[in-house]
């Protein structure tokens, strides 16, 4: 099955209780299997790495894009970002679909009777997969309802959707190139957004200081706004230079972020930057990249986004609950 898209109409076609079966038996999969340590990291820890010519973020057309390349400009970056990867009139329709989704998750009756609907249908094993079972789903869809966001899987049909989309794409292909062996995703890493107004500043961080750092990761995240710089619709705050170990806590409201006044003034970082992305852009980077979502006080539209985090099969953090692709 070819999928036109990622709105409604392409949801509105699919069987609602085969999807939801699928992603339970992606979970079931991974649920007993632990990572292992004797896969290579594509992303050394500890090792002293020489500085590039200029501190930047890379862009590249999305016809240039290879597994070779991305290697390449992960390794001394960190990131980079892929100008029109996907097909603009295939990616907006996505809104809507991030809407309905979280419509659902925020309606308590809905949640609490688990309705389903093609926007709501978690699997069945969702809360039993969790590492402290269904405190641990609570606790997740609160943050993620603070945060305006809901977790991927809260719906089953769009998470399938979601990923025939990318290996129609080739993703699949790209970043089982990229990591060396066949990607994983994550229950609690794989996500949906819609940022709230007003702005909330938000922490610098890096994933690698709640996920660990002897892991194979790539992130991707897809804005379907029009986003960041002077736009008004907040992008990312990035400090655009590859690092390769956690960066110190001190100062910073939680452990696993990094001060704001380290991120802007600490001497071992490069300047940040907040470049603009286009709809249907990409942007890949690893779980040392320090970032935020971008803050500041004139931002005043919503943006909407697609979060994934992609694990090695055998090197995924445990605790952020692998799924199967």
């Amino acid at each position: 099955m070819t999928t036109s898209g990622l709105g409604k109409e392409a949801l509105n076609t699919r069987n609602l209780e085969m999807d939801r079966a699928s992603l339970e038996q992606r979970m079931e999969t991974l649920r007993h299997e632990e990572p292992s340590n004797q896969v290579p990291l594509v992303i050394p820890v500890g090792v002293d790495l020489d500085a590039p010519d200029e501190y930047k973020v890379p862009e590249i057309d999305g016809a240039e894009l290879t597994a070779q390349k991305l290697k390449a400009i992960m390794a001394e970056h960190g990131a980079v970002i892929i100008r029109g990867m996907f097909p603009q009139a295939l990616m907006r329709p996505m809104t809507a679909t991030i809407d309905g989704v979280l419509e659902a998750c925020g309606s308590h009756r809905k949640v609490k009777a688990n309705l389903v609907s093609e926007f709501f249908n978690p699997p069945k094993n969702l809360s039993s997969v969790m590492p402290n079972g269904i405190a641990d789903l609570a606790a997740l869809r609160l943050f993620s309802k603070i945060g305006g966001s809901a977790l991927s899987v809260e719906s089953s049909s769009v998470a399938e959707m979601l990923l025939q989309f990318f290996e129609e794409q080739g993703l699949k292909d790209l970043i089982t190139q990229y990591l060396g062996e066949p990607p994983c995703l994550s229950v609690k890493k794989w996500v949906l957004r819609r940022s709230e107004l007003p702005m909330e500043e938000a922490g610098w961080h890096q994933d690698g200081a709640f996920m660990g750092t002897e892991i194979n990761t790539l992130n991707l995240w897809i804005p379907l706004t029009r986003c960041g710089g002077d736009t008004g619709a907040p992008g990312m705050d990035l400090i655009p230079q590859r690092l390769n170990k956690i960066s110190s806590a001190d100062g910073a409201a939680f452990d696993w972020a990094v001060s704001d006044e380290e991120a802007s003034q600490g001497s071992e970082y490069a300047p940040s930057v907040a470049p603009v992305f286009e709809v249907g852009d990409a942007f890949f980077f690893d779980h040392f990249y320090l970032h935020r979502t971008q803050f500041r006080p004139d931002i005043d539209k919503q943006r909407y986004a697609i979060e994934t985090w992609f694990f090695g099969s055998t090197t995924f953090p445990k605790s952020q609950v692998p799924i199967a692709w």
